[in-house]
């Protein structure tokens, strides 16, 4: 399982520098599911399938939406700050480059000799 975490990690890694994009890591034990995302309140005592409430500011929490939620704000954090995550040995820049697409070429009809 880790093996195939750290691969999925170094693609989107390198398909981030690719296409010029910043690519932000939270940290492992960040505890995501545990803060409420509306007052930050820190519940310890949370198991797996839980859905809990807030007891500071009563908002009931699903763990994944709140995660997803937690993890939103907090990647937006570490931008803020400047430590955004190192793409293939740099750091990920402003910087954006475009590259020609291919475009497909339609063939008429009359040119294949069939015509309507």
């Amino acid at each position: 399982m880790r093996a195939s975490v750290s691969s999925f990690v170094r693609m989107l890694e390198y398909k981030g520098q690719w296409h010029g994009r910043t690519l932000v890591k939270v940290e492992r034990f960040f505890p995501s599911s545990k803060l409420c995302c509306i007052c930050h309140q820190k519940k310890v005592d949370l198991k797996l399938q839980d859905r809990w409430t807030c007891s500071s500011c009563h908002t009931e929490h699903q763990r994944d939406e709140n995660a997803v939620v937690n993890i939103f704000v907090e990647g937006l954090r570490i931008l803020a700050e400047g430590r955004s995550v190192l793409a293939c040995g740099g750091t990920v820049g402003p910087k954006r480059e475009f590259r020609r697409v291919p475009v497909k070429q339609e063939t008429s009809s009359e040119v294949c000799g069939n015509v309507a």
